[in-house]
């Protein structure tokens, strides 16, 4: 009778687990379908964890590198020093590419830190680059607010993605990376809008260079960037808000707040 007993016990305890085991599978394949994103568990998060104190890295230094060039390049570009705003542009560039290397191909490189400041520098280096190659009439403003919102928007979609993916609801939670159970990758859109951004940037700062201001084939480059940016940021809203109704109707810390 006690091991009869025991087992009626356990029986309850086991079926919530499995409900809930398979609630959390089934949000998550709804993710998958609609995002090309992969799980992170807390578990490789544990087996990572020397990775964390590990800041003195190449990576690290050259997204650091990064992040002291971009106002330098922004001074550059407002004071007519094109040709050095342009150098300057490529070699931090550079350093993006550099940086996601050495990061893939040897492990004991990787950081917390370095995923943190990593996509900080690129930001900071478009963002800035942009704005001042507009400030000095380089760039339609037309161009500038699509590369903007589309930032700010895609921002603000990632914070709600994520908020909607919390178990308890902190501000430290919300921003932080590191933790959660989406992973969003960029898709091919979002790959070649990026590339065709950097192309802009760089054809801005070449034009008085080279007296490219009213070649045709300039325009029309930054006409083709504008319309796969307002393109890739359809696409990004869409996946947002399929992952958005999928996922979650309200966040998990919401509901047990009711039920407490």
């Amino acid at each position: 009778m006690k091991m009869m007993s025991r087992c009626r016990l356990q029986r309850p305890l086991c079926s919530v687990y499995l409900a809930a085991h398979s609630r959390a599978r089934l949000r998550f394949r709804y993710a998958s379908k609609y995002l090309n994103c992969r799980h992170t568990s807390n578990s490789s998060s544990t087996d990572n964890s020397h990775v964390k104190d590990n800041i003195y890295t190449i990576p690290n230094a050259l997204s650091l590198s990064r992040i002291i060039l971009s106002p330098v390049v922004a001074y550059s570009i407002i004071n007519g020093q094109h040709t050095t705003a342009l150098a300057l542009f490529g070699i931090a560039g550079f350093t993006d590419f550099l940086d996601g290397q050495i990061a893939r191909r040897f492990p004991s490189q990787r950081s917390l830190l370095g995923s943190i400041i990593d996509p900080i520098g690129d930001k900071l280096l478009m963002g800035m680059s942009t704005i001042s190659v507009w400030y000095t009439g380089l760039m339609p403003s037309w161009l500038l607010c699509i590369i903007l919102g589309r930032d700010i928007i895609l921002l603000t979609g990632g914070l709600a993605v994520k908020y909607q993916s919390l178990e308890k609801f902190t501000l430290k939670g919300l921003f932080n990376v590191t933790d959660g159970t989406i992973e969003v990758k960029p898709g091919w859109h979002g790959k070649l809008n990026m590339c065709l951004q950097l192309g802009a940037v760089i054809a801005c700062l070449s034009a008085p260079i080279w007296s490219l201001q009213d070649s045709p084939y300039f325009h029309n480059y930054l006409i083709l960037t504008g319309v796969m940016g307002v393109y890739s940021l359809v696409q990004y809203i869409l996946t947002y808000r399929n992952v958005m109704g999928k996922v979650r109707s309200k966040p998990a810390w919401m509901d047990e707040s009711k039920k407490t």
